[in-house]
């Protein structure tokens, strides 16, 4: 498998994005997400999605250059139109928007509608919480090809893997972050152990018929498998609730709509950020996070870990790992990106 820098992954982004009609500025935007996926150990929201994007382009499901605007806004509240944009570029305009009014006003509710995939979600709240702000981010998928998830006591796919992410600011320096799916495991992640060939851990996937299974090629294949509700075959209907209330948020509120419309492919979202001095000194916020993180890690640790971790803490590792010893990409994913650079007409080393 190639091996590539951040520094590289974000070159390569950008000019193949930008070969494909999209401004320099929100080329380099977008390369930069992808790049930070890829370099917290995200790999599923990385450069992967490159072949996804450019062929949303081609079927004009992505417009290149498209405005963002905002709908309609008071104080406290906004509603943010992407007009079929990269999500990336809406989804970054609308936390500028939420720290702006966050910062005057305390709290902030934003809700994102017409746009497309908007990457990794904790890349936005991880931005937040480093302004001494909490983000709270839900996000739901209209249009996708295909269903994901069957609800708690079906047997059938009808949802998708929605995710919802916070982001806390810490004492420690990088951000409490907590993002993830209400399945077991993102679809990106099934997709990424497509593409290396290998099996999925046990406890991921269902075939069509229900069967526990280590294929991740059923997840595609006719007629489609699906994966767990986060909980699993135990607890499952938890994962399923959430799944719900967040198709209600981001889909109903934002006005973006729900998963089981013929639409075309979009993520809805709804955003919401706390200015923290609003409601206590920044320092006693700290003060009293520190305290409660230490009672958290003075617990012995079990057999099988080296440490206890708080969220966000395994992707900070990793980022410095990959920092060091660079980031490798699959080789079927860069067969994908390198068809893409020769039909633009990009050369990549």
């Amino acid at each position: 498998m190639p091996t590539f820098t951040k520094e590289k992954i974000v070159n390569t982004c950008t000019n193949i994005i930008e070969a494909a009609g999209v401004s320099h500025q929100n080329a380099k935007l977008i390369a930069e997400l992808l790049a930070e996926a890829n370099s917290t150990g995200h790999d599923s929201h990385g450069i992967i999605r490159i072949p996804q994007y450019l062929a949303a382009i081609e079927d004009n499901d992505i417009l290149p250059n498209s405005d963002v605007d905002i709908l309609r806004e008071t104080p406290l509240t906004a509603i943010i139109d992407g007009n079929w944009g990269f999500g990336q570029v809406t989804m970054s305009r609308a936390v500028e928007v939420g720290l702006e009014k966050a910062s005057k006003s305390g709290l902030a509710a934003i809700t994102v509608r017409n746009a497309n995939h908007i990457g990794r979600l904790g890349s936005y709240v991880d931005h937040i919480a480093r302004q001494d702000m909490i983000g709270l981010l839900f996000v739901n998928a209209i249009g996708t090809p295909a269903y994901r998830m069957a609800p708690w006591g079906g047997t059938e796919p009808r949802l998708v893997t929605d995710p919802l992410a916070f982001g806390i600011p810490s004492p420690y320096g990088d951000p409490i972050v907590m993002d993830m799916t209400t399945t077991v495991v993102a679809e990106g992640k099934v997709r990424i152990k497509r593409n290396r060939d290998e099996e999925t851990p046990d406890g991921w996937l269902l075939d069509a018929e229900g069967k526990p299974t280590n294929d991740p090629n059923v997840l595609y294949g006719i007629p489609l498998g699906s994966i767990l509700p986060l909980g699993g075959t135990t607890a499952g209907h938890k994962g399923y609730g959430l799944n719900i209330v967040i198709e209600l948020l981001a889909g109903v509120l934002s006005g973006a709509g729900c998963i089981g419309k013929n639409e075309r492919l979009s993520n809805g979202a709804f955003l919401i950020i706390v200015d923290i001095e609003q409601f206590l000194p920044i320092e006693e916020f700290y003060r009293e996070s520190e305290i409660f993180i230490k009672h958290v890690k003075s617990s012995p640790v079990a057999e099988g870990f080296d440490e206890i971790l708080l969220p966000g803490e395994i992707e900070s590792k990793v980022k410095r790992k990959r920092t060091e010893e660079g980031i490798f990409v699959e080789d079927k994913t860069w067969e994908q990106i390198l068809k893409w650079s020769q039909k633009f007409g990009v050369e990549l080393e």
